[in-house]
């Protein structure tokens, strides 16, 4: 009889410390002390290239509403349901990123190269860009996409192996789901997830 009593205390000592390891996690602030761009995304979209390789493609739209002039950098980071992690850009040509934009056909689309830097207030200076990455494995249903530089809010926190500070930045957080063949969509819209009103929206990363 002692050793399932044993074994008892184990689990509750370890849902314990987990309960205890996830109410310590930071999270960002439902209302951020500092200021923020806005941030629109629209729907990802599959694009084929002219050898037959796919990509996936998100155009957004940023605005500038702080009271002071921005530096506009961000950092767009996509996960699969496969297990892929992919940075916005990585494995993504100049000669594919200009294919997609000639395809959008939005004269208001700006390449990354060009977007990147100061980010004037107002709505009269509103940028439109875009956030390409290699779609390797189109076996997939969900993709979730997180975007770093929209606000400056920080946290630091100790790394669980090496014990050094490390500093987590507040990203956006987006969830989309592909219903049936990803491959076979075309260009059609891939909606944000229909789960996604109830999920955290910022996430510390």
């Amino acid at each position: 009889m002692r050793i399932p009593i044993l074994l008892g205390l184990i689990a509750g000592l370890s849902v314990a410390t987990v309960v205890d390891m996830a109410s310590a996690y930071p999270r960002p602030a439902r209302v951020s002390s500092r200021p923020e761009v806005d941030f629109t995304p629209t729907a990802v979209r599959m694009f084929t290239a002219a050898n037959g390789d796919l990509y996936w493609y998100l155009v957004y739209d940023v605005v500038n509403m702080t009271g002071l002039d921005r530096t506009w950098a961000p950092a767009m980071t996509l996960f699969t349901d496969r297990g892929e992690l992919r940075r916005d850009g990585d494995g993504v040509s100049r000669s594919v990123h200009r294919a997609i934009m000639e395809h959008v056909g939005d004269p208001l689309l700006e390449p990354k190269v060009a977007i990147i830097g100061t980010l004037r207030q107002g709505v009269g200076h509103a940028r439109r860009g875009m956030a390409v990455w290699p779609a390797g494995d189109q076996d997939v249903n969900e993709l979730r996409i997180f975007v770093e530089g929209i606000s400056p809010e920080t946290a630091t926190v100790e790394h669980p192996v090496t014990g050094q500070p490390i500093t987590l930045r507040k990203n956006l957080y987006l969830h989309y789901l592909i219903p049936g063949d990803a491959s076979t969509r075309g260009d059609r819209p891939i909606a944000i997830h229909p789960g996604y009103a109830g999920e955290e929206h910022w996430v510390l990363r």
